[in-house]
């Protein structure tokens, strides 16, 4: 008859009714308790059964069943309903929370906290976008896309009528394939890292050469998002589990734990090549005593700011083009894999993708690959 679904952290009751539009409705409880939303929902569907309730158009009736209602907070401006939406998203990733600060901040900015979000039009965000000449069109389409969560929570909870953001005229995404590190690439950074050992500087704006040298190396051949490279720890202990690199079996295990994530909310588990595993066990055999993590500064975790400032210094000292980042070594090794003709499921599996919608954009890189299974098939 009904059923309890969690979204965003909160509960809902869904009901089904075939002959009803639409077919199924959603009724939020306001609880992230799954027990008292459990009692919530036996509620509704008593009264739903005796025909005292109707959630098509009821909707919440808190007298119905039984309890208060939460106090209706005023999201009439820009700057209560920005707060507002931040607080219930509080549950998500940090890097999330922190796109959607950054991004709100620059909107509600450019419109001031106390203007009214029911007079709020489509040309007010492009009036926003278009504010900035030198943002990039697939930054402008990031960016509506944020405003977009923050209109369409405004619409759930009854101070917008509709989405906005969808009649927002923005410029087509013109679909790029992922560029990847080349090796040409790899031997000038680490020629860059190594010379500015050598030189014995020690300016201390780039105390992470170590492990920046080891990454360079190591992530073509392992694919890791950067959260990932950060939070890897060695496997010291056959009980230890989490986001661990375990030599003796030849596999790095990819999973959530109490301080981390992955980006896809599932684990994996990489079997390791073997030029990766001599890397990893040179690594392994200068760790410091009691450190656990793999990239590491002074045997404390690695922050990536630091990471991605180094790998930016010595990106410049190689000469090599602006769009060479951290992600593209990983990058790297999907490029590599799909070269090798690696079938797509597992280039998927290997990456962490939700999808293998999202690896078809690796597969521009085998085309003789691709010239192999059609001539299978057809003949040459």
């Amino acid at each position: 008859m009904a059923s309890l679904v969690e979204q965003n952290g909160y509960y809902y009751a869904q009901f089904y009714e075939s002959s009803r539009s639409p077919r199924r409705k959603k009724v939020p409880l306001k609880t992230k308790k799954k027990r008292p939303a459990r009692r919530l929902l036996g509620r509704m569907e008593d009264r739903y059964a005796t025909g005292e309730y109707d959630p098509w158009t009821d909707g919440r009736q808190h007298e119905l069943f039984g309890w208060e209602p939460e106090p209706c907070r005023n999201l009439s401006t820009l700057g209560a309903a920005r707060e507002a939406f931040l607080e219930d998203r509080s549950h998500l990733r940090p890097e999330t929370i922190r796109t959607y600060e950054e991004v709100l901040r620059l909107f509600v900015g450019f419109h001031g906290k106390s203007a009214s979000v029911r007079s709020l039009k489509a040309s007010d965000i492009e009036a926003w976008i278009s504010s900035t000449d030198d943002l990039a069109d697939a930054t402008k389409r990031k960016y509506v896309k944020h405003v977009g969560y923050l209109v369409r929570y405004l619409v759930e909870e009854g101070w917008m009528e509709e989405d906005i953001t969808k009649e927002v005229d923005l410029p087509k995404a013109v679909e790029q394939p992922p560029r990847a590190l080349t090796e040409k690439h790899q031997r000038k950074l680490i020629q860059a890292i190594q010379a500015h050992h050598q030189s014995g500087a020690r300016d201390g704006r780039c105390n992470t050469y170590p492990e920046l040298l080891l990454l360079v190396r190591l992530n073509p051949l392992m694919g890791l998002r950067a959260n990932e490279l950060i939070h890897l720890r060695w496997k010291d202990r056959a009980s230890e589990s989490g986001m661990t690199v375990d030599l003796e079996a030849k596999t790095a295990h990819i999973t959530n734990t109490a301080e981390f994530t992955t980006k896809p909310g599932r684990g994996r588990t990489l079997p390791l090549p073997d030029r990766a595993v001599r890397l990893l066990e040179q690594a392994s055999e200068h760790r410091l005593e009691g450190c656990p993590y793999v990239y590491h500064t002074g045997g404390e975790k690695l922050k990536y700011s630091a990471l991605s400032h180094a790998f930016c210094r010595f990106r410049k000292a190689a000469s090599l083009p602006d769009w060479v980042q951290i992600h593209s070594t990983r990058h790297a090794y999907a490029t590599r894999l799909a070269r090798a003709g690696t079938p797509i499921n597992v280039i998927s599996r290997f990456m962490g993708h939700s999808s293998t919608a999202v690896t078809e954009q690796y597969m521009h890189a085998s085309p003789k690959q691709g010239h192999r299974h059609v001539n299978d098939a057809f003949g040459s």
